[in-house]
C-alpha cells in the first residue's frame, strides 16, 4: 500500500511540474502552466511577462550578433547604474512572416526591474497572457535546426487539430551559445 501511495504522489507531482530548463533554476524565467503534454509538443499558458526587445534589420548572422551585443550592453549599463536589473532566460528570436515581416531578439526581464531605456534601439515590451505550442530539442542552436523543428511542430499541430498562427514563430534559447548542453524550444502561438 505504501509503495502504491508513493507512486501516486510521484505521478501527481511529476504531472504538475512545468519541467523548466535547468537554467531557470539559476536565472529568472517567465512563469507558465502546462495545459497539455504529448509526445510531439506541449501546450503552455504563459502569464504576463516583460521583455527587453530589439528589432533586427535583417535575418542574418551579422544582424543577430549586433542585436545580441546591444542587449548585453543594455544589461551591463543597467547594472553599472545601480539599477535593480537581473539577467533572465530565455532569449527569444521572433520571426513574423506575412505582409509586414519582422525579426526581433528579446530577453526576459525579471519581475520588478528598474530598467531605464537609454538606447533608442531597445524597447520594453509587455506580453499579455498567451497560449503557445512548444517543441523542445537539444543540440547547438542554428537556423537549420530551428526551421526543421518548426516544420515538425506545425505538422504535429495540424495532425492534432490545433488552431495556430502560422505567420509567427519563436526560437527560445536558455543557455549561452558556448554552453556544453542546450535546451532549445520552438514556440508557435495558438490562434
Amino acid at each position: 500500500m505504501e509503495k502504491l501511495l508513493f507512486t501516486l504522489v510521484t505521478l501527481v507531482l511529476a504531472s504538475s511540474c512545468s519541467c523548466r530548463p535547468s537554467s531557470c533554476n539559476v536565472y529568472p524565467c517567465p512563469h507558465y502552466e502546462v495545459i497539455e503534454t504529448n509526445e510531439d509538443f506541449e501546450e503552455r499558458r504563459y502569464f504576463d511577462s516583460d521583455w527587453v526587445t530589439i528589432k533586427m534589420n535583417n535575418r542574418d548572422t551579422n544582424s543577430l550578433l549586433i542585436a545580441m551585443e546591444t542587449l548585453h550592453t543594455f544589461s551591463e549599463k543597467q547594472k553599472e547604474a545601480g539599477r535593480k536589473y537581473y539577467d533572465g532566460w530565455p532569449v527569444l528570436i521572433t520571426i513574423v512572416d506575412g505582409d509586414v515581416p519582422s525579426t526581433s531578439l528579446s530577453c526576459f526581464l525579471a519581475p520588478n526591474p528598474e530598467a531605464e531605456i537609454t538606447d533608442s534601439s531597445v524597447t520594453l515590451e509587455h506580453k499579455a497572457p498567451t497560449t503557445v505550442y512548444v517543441r523542445t530539442y537539444s543540440g547547438e542552436p542554428s537556423p537549420t535546426t530551428a526551421e526543421e523543428n518548426k516544420k515538425t511542430l506545425s505538422e504535429a499541430l495540424v495532425k492534432a487539430g490545433k488552431k495556430f498562427n502560422p505567420n509567427i514563430s519563436v526560437g527560445a534559447f536558455y543557455e549561452s551559445y558556448f554552453s556544453l548542453t542546450h535546451h532549445n524550444e520552438i514556440w508557435i502561438y495558438s490562434a
